[in-house]
């Protein structure tokens, strides 16, 4: 949290949430940063700032790419989820790609031979993944070398995210700089505890709190206060979660980062030490990410990819059955861990959700088969539904 910000810097952040076109918002938040002070209460903030300026410049390199024809051409969405697997060069995405989905990448032993996105299918069981191999990464990339903004543009998109490691080489080097440039970004790869969003309201409405959790070593008084601080007086901050005041303070310079579900994919598991690399790696990464080691060489590890990536998403298939149908629909609905019969009836038709009785569930969420339940009961993958309504 900020410690008594002058009221230079104050004004200077009231420029930049009235500046209209990314360069003047650059600008602006220059001009801010010169004039905020230097000491520990404001790291954090700053921090944030420079976020935000790497974005704005990403946007605007994008931008600049559009118009010259240099931009890469639209992808549609395919499958149930779009997965971008990012990774520095010669780890082998093309490989990888070319091995598990219906794609015919360039494979090639020398750099950078992905220049564009590629797309492929890849089957899991009764389900489809939208797997894309963006361009390589590499160190700089936040701020637009190369095609640094196309790739992380990509890994914007993507509904999770695979991570190629080589352990050929240092993979905890390699995961280092990769996510160092997805947090300039506004991308993180782990979790946080809970969320913000701020609806600036009409003159007069003030601050209004909307909390499903709770704050963490603050008040409502601090958030309210904090909001003055950067001259918002009319707003609903809904709060979901578990919320420290520097979750709101990211909240309102828009520079929150964006969870993606991440998979780390370690390639070269068949060479030489690899088993020692691996195992620094895992202790590296303390259990906060899922780890694939495979060998595109010779096919290790390869096989789990699907079902690593389905338990990544956190999804679940849900199939559907008539009242009068002996058996449930082949194709899925798919829906998220923790979902209830009724969120499930809402996504089937608002009809069913609106005029709700109870359902039957058949599956492993279920009792016994055809077990009658109501609308609050949590869903498990692989539950069949039959719901009843007026």
């Amino acid at each position: 949290m900020p410690a008594n910000l002058p009221a230079e810097a104050k004004a200077k952040w009231n420029r930049a949430l009235a500046a209209k076109t990314p360069v003047e918002k650059i600008s602006a938040l220059e001009d801010f940063l010169s004039s905020m002070p230097k000491h520990k209460g404001t790291e954090k903030l700053r921090a944030q700032v420079k976020r935000k300026i790497a974005l704005l410049r990403l946007e605007i390199e994008e931008k600049r790419k559009k118009r010259t024809g240099a931009a890469s051409k639209t992808i549609e969405r395919a499958g149930v989820s779009r997965i971008v697997m990012l990774g520095p060069t010669n780890v082998g995405r093309s490989t990888l790609l070319a091995t598990v989905t219906n794609a015919k990448p360039e494979i090639a032993s020398h750099k950078f031979t992905t220049r564009e996105p590629v797309p492929g299918i890849m089957q899991f069981e009764d389900v489809q993944f939208q797997l894309i191999e963006a361009p390589a990464l590499m160190p700089g990339a936040s701020n637009g070398y190369s095609w640094g903004s196309q790739t992380l543009n990509l890994a914007r998109q993507a509904d999770a995210l695979i991570i190629m490691v080589d352990l050929a080489e240092d993979p905890s080097d390699q995961l280092r700089w990769i996510l160092t440039e997805l947090e300039k970004a506004g991308i993180t790869v782990v979790k946080t505890g809970g969320e913000v969003e701020i609806d600036k309201g009409k003159a007069g409405s003030g601050i209004r709190l909307s909390i499903m959790g709770r704050l963490v070593n603050c008040s409502q008084d601090n958030v309210v206060k904090l909001l003055a601080d950067y001259g918002i007086k009319n707003a609903l901050v809904r709060i979901q979660g578990e919320v420290t005041i520097d979750d709101v303070e990211e909240a309102i310079l828009e520079s929150s980062l964006t969870y993606k579900p991440t998979l780390i994919v370690a390639n070269k598991s068949d060479v030489i030490a690899a088993h020692e690399k691996l195992v620094n790696f895992e202790n590296y990464i303390a259990g906060k990410l899922q780890i694939l080691a495979i060998s595109c060489k010779n096919g290790v590890g390869i096989n789990e990819l699907g079902k690593m990536l389905f338990e990544t998403l956190g999804i679940i298939r849900v199939y559907t059955k008539e009242p009068n149908e002996r058996e449930p629909s082949p194709e899925p609905y798919i829906a998220k861990k923790g979902t209830s019969v009724r969120e499930i009836a809402r996504q089937i038709h608002s009809d069913l959700y609106e005029g709700f009785r109870y359902a039957r569930i058949f599956g492993p969420s279920s009792k016994y088969p055809w077990e009658r339940v109501g609308a609050n009961h949590i869903l498990e993958d692989g539950d069949a539904i039959e719901i009843h309504a007026r």
